[in-house]
């Protein structure tokens, strides 16, 4: 029996489109829809995942556009996209949870056939629906309660010149930040971006977006990075490429700031914003208003991602802060 299936639901000249199913037994109920767009030519396979939280709006919507951009120029190879990854929690508005077992697939990579169903249905999206894929891309940003830089993600892994051409792939975005994973890091790790290099296949990760809401800077960002992918690796024609206009900065790790109680939060700063070491990024306040504790900086960095919903729990994850001088102490 196959491990997957593909149900056609419809054709029109290069695209097809329908769902998918999954052989095995925790992923019997589940249909994915999906995109397929192939040229005549031979080429590369470049795969394209949204909705892996499905409050992340700008992503999957960038996706239905690259469905119908790929349609109309691709020229050689294939292109595969999944809109929405995370169907049982679209229509529940889950935040960053699958709602059938509870966990967040996005740091759930390389995936466990042994696992629960979200190990093992990220498992057969990475390897059974894109296991020919020369590049994969998954794009994110912007969940209920939180606002995203647009930022892009690849992880190296020792390998120059492997790793160039993950590079190069992620340059493709104009991006406020480029994290450039190294080898040797280990805190941030689970994500498809993280894992698959570790396989040999390229994978790079775009971040952007706000309170699950459209966005059209967002929405762009992501869709004109994808456009600039596919011309890169030769799959459409090579037009002119637009200028970038964000500061693409290069970072290579980004560290968690935790509530340290539960509290109110009034943040000083915004994704997307340069801080220094020492910097008051918000202050906590209990129920009475009263301040009760500060976030501050260790380092000088770059806020990749805020909570921006007032009410935390204590240990929730508040600011992605990038260092932008090294690792910090």
């Amino acid at each position: 029996m196959t491990a997957l299936t593909k149900h056609i639901l419809g054709q029109s000249g290069n695209l097809s489109w329908g769902t998918l199913s999954f052989s095995h037994p925790l992923l019997r109920d589940l249909a994915l829809p999906y995109f397929d767009i192939h040229a005549a030519l031979p080429g590369p396979h470049v795969a394209i995942i949204a909705g892996m939280h499905p409050n992340e709006v700008d992503a999957m919507e960038a996706a239905l556009r690259l469905k119908d951009h790929f349609a109309e120029s691709l020229l050689r190879g294939s292109v595969s996209i999944l809109p929405v990854l995370n169907i049982p929690g679209l229509f529940e508005h889950s935040e960053f949870v699958c709602p059938v077992d509870g966990k967040n697939i996005n740091f759930l990579s390389p995936g466990d056939l042994e696992g629960s169903f979200s190990q093992v249905l990220i498992h057969q999206v990475l390897h059974e629906w894109a296991k020919d894929a020369n590049v994969f891309i998954d794009l994110h940003g912007g969940d209920l309660r939180e606002d995203v830089a647009k930022f892009v993600m690849c992880q190296f892994t020792g390998d120059a010149e492997f790793d160039a051409q993950t590079r190069a792939l992620a340059h493709q975005f104009d991006a406020d930040s480029i994290v450039e994973f190294a080898a040797d890091q280990t805190n941030n790790r689970g994500r498809a971006t993280n894992e698959l290099p570790w396989l040999g296949r390229h994978a790079v990760m775009a971040e952007g977006g706000a309170n699950g809401v459209f966005d059209a800077a967002c929405i762009e960002f992501h869709y004109q990075g994808v456009v600039n992918i596919g011309r890169f690796l030769g799959l459409t024609a090579n037009v002119a490429q637009i200028a970038k206009q964000r500061r693409n900065v290069v970072v290579h790790n980004f560290f968690k700031v935790e509530a340290p109680i539960s509290a109110r939060l009034y943040l000083d700063v915004s994704a997307g914003q340069q801080v220094a070491e020492g910097q008051r990024l918000g202050v906590l306040k209990d129920i009475f208003g009263e301040p009760q504790a500060e976030l501050v900086a260790a380092y000088d960095g770059l806020v990749l991602m805020i909570v921006n919903h007032p009410i935390v729990n204590e240990g929730e994850w508040l600011i992605s802060l990038a260092p932008l001088h090294g690792s910090p102490s």
